[in-house]
C-alpha cells in the first residue's frame, strides 16, 4: 500500500538554534512509533542530521543527485541508519553549487515539491533540515512541506532575529506564490534550551506580545506553550548517536570519563518531544501514544 508522507521542515534563519537537533529526535522519535520515517538533510553549509546516526547502508548519492541530476534511484540515493524505520538522504554539495543549479532553473524554488513525489509515497514522514540563512534551498523546503517547526533561542538576538529574518524575511517572501495556488504551510515555534530566569521569561512575554500584533497572514504561527528546557542529555546522546530520548550508561571501569543518559533524563526528553511530535502529527497521535507506554529503551 502507497503511503503519502507528511512533510516537516526545520525552519529558523539564525544559525546555532538547533535545528539539526531537533529535526534528528523528531524523526527518531517518529520512527521508533513505528512509522516509515526519511530525515533529509539539507543543511548544505554544517550538514549534521546526515551524519548523527550510525549507518547501516549508506547510498553513493544524496541530495545532490535528487534535486539536481533528478536521480530516482532509492537504492542510490537513500541511506539506511541502523535505527529501525530511520533513513536519511545525506548533503553531499555544497551550498553554493546547489543553489547556483537552483537561481538558473525556471522551476528552482519549487523543484523539491515536485522531486518529493517520488519519495511521499515510500515513508509515512519526512523531515527537513535546513540551513540557518535566507537561502533558495530554505524557500524551497517550506514551499514543499505541511508544516514548518522553528526552535526559538530564547534570548533577545534570537527573538529578533526570528520577527526580522524568519518572519519577515522568509516567510513573507514566499507569500506572492499563493497567487499561484500554493498554500503556505502553519508555522509552529517553541523557546528552546530554555533556563528558569527572569530574562527569559521577560524575552517570552516579549514574543507573545509581537507575534500577536502582527498583521495578518496567509499563514498561521503558533507559539507553543511548553517550553523546551536546556539538557546537557542531548549533547552526550549526540556524542554516542543515539535519540535524546534513550537512556545510557557507560561501564566506569572502561573509560575515565564515561558516558551517561538516566532513565529520568531521557524520559523527561522523551515527554518533550511527544509534545511537538503530537502538534506536528495530529493523525499519528495512536501511534504516539503507543510508544509513550514503552519502556525507556538502552
Amino acid at each position: 500500500m502507497k503511503k503519502n508522507a507528511t512533510v516537516i521542515t526545520i525552519a529558523d534563519t539564525k544559525g546555532g538554534s538547533t535545528k539539526s537537533t531537533t529535526a534528528v529526535n523528531i524523526a527518531a522519535f517518529i520512527a521508533h512509533s513505528g512509522l516509515k520515517t526519511l530525515l533529509l538533510d539539507f543543511d548544505l553549509e554544517q550538514p549534521t542530521a546526515c551524519s548523527y546516526f550510525p549507518l547501516q547502508k549508506e547510498a553513493p548519492y544524496g541530495v545532490y543527485e535528487f534535486l539536481i541530476m533528478h536521480e530516482t534511484d532509492l537504492d542510490k540515493l537513500i541511506s539506511a541508519t541502523t535505527t529501525q524505520n530511520l533513513d536519511v538522504m545525506s548533503s553531499n554539495s555544497v551550498r553554493q553549487e546547489i543553489v547556483s543549479h537552483l537561481n538558473a532553473s525556471a522551476d528552482g524554488i519549487i523543484r523539491l515539491k515536485s522531486c518529493l513525489k517520488l519519495l511521499k509515497s515510500e515513508y509515512d514522514v519526512i523531515v527537513i533540515d535546513t540551513v540557518g540563512t535566507i537561502d533558495p534551498t530554505v524557500n524551497m523546503a517550506v514551499l514543499a512541506s505541511d508544516v514548518v517547526l522553528s526552535p526559538l533561542d530564547p534570548s533577545m538576538p534570537g527573538v529578533r532575529e526570528y520577527l526580522r529574518g524568519t518572519i519577515s524575511n522568509l516567510f513573507r517572501s514566499l507569500i506572492p506564490f499563493t497567487d499561484y495556488g500554493i498554500e503556505l504551510p502553519p508555522v509552529y515555534t517553541f523557546f528552546n534550551r530554555v533556563e528558569e530566569n527572569n530574562d527569559c521569561h521577560r524575552i517570552k512575554e516579549l514574543f507573545n506580545q509581537q507575534i500577536n500584533a502582527l498583521p495578518p497572514l496567509p499563514f498561521k504561527i503558533t507559539v507553543l506553550d511548553k517550553d523546551i528546557k536546556k539538557k546537557n542529555s542531548y549533547k552526550v546522546a549526540a556524542s554516542l548517536g543515539i535519540a535524546a530520548f534513550q537512556h545510557y550508561t557507560e561501564p566506569t571501569n572502561k573509560v575515565a570519563h564515561p558516558y551517561k543518559i538516566t532513565k529520568a533524563q531521557a524520559q523527561s526528553i522523551k515527554d518533550d518531544i511527544y509534545y511537538l511530535c503530537q502538534h506536528l502529527l495530529p493523525r499519528y497521535q495512536p501511534q504516539f501514544d503507543a510508544f509513550m507506554k514503552t519502556e525507556i529503551a538502552h
